[in-house]
């Protein structure tokens, strides 16, 4: 007797779970279709690095301008130095320096810095 309750009761679970299924199936078959979803555009291409101006010489004096370092040539032309770390240890000296100028800042990038009686010199 337990034996034939078991088993009714396993075939009812395994025909109910079978349904629910079936059920859940035909109910997704019979929803209205969803438009599709447009993909997105591509990124644009990569801009362009604007082309680094190229490397001149500049001579002078490194002198303080505030908080930052600046070359003071002889003419008296000042150019602000993006490189406080580089120009500090020739502060007061006369050096020449290898870099380049941007226009639209005017600020001078320093690629090397040396004295002129080049005794020391650093490069970036």
């Amino acid at each position: 007797m337990k034996d034939m309750i078991q088993r009714c009761l396993s075939l009812g679970f395994t025909l109910s779970v079978m349904f629910a299924g079936a059920r859940r199936t035909t109910t997704q078959g019979t929803l209205p279709a969803k438009e599709p979803v447009p993909l997105p555009l591509p990124p644009p291409p990569p801009t362009m690095m604007p082309e680094r101006p190229s490397v001149s010489n500049f001579s002078g004096t490194v002198v303080r301008h505030g908080s930052r370092f600046a070359l003071r040539e002889i003419d008296g032309d000042l150019y602000a130095l993006d490189s406080t770390g580089l120009a500090w240890p020739f502060e007061g000296e006369e050096v020449l320096i290898s870099g380049y100028l941007t226009p639209d800042s005017g600020l001078l990038h320093i690629c090397a810095i040396e004295e002129v009686d080049g005794l020391r010199a650093e490069a970036v």
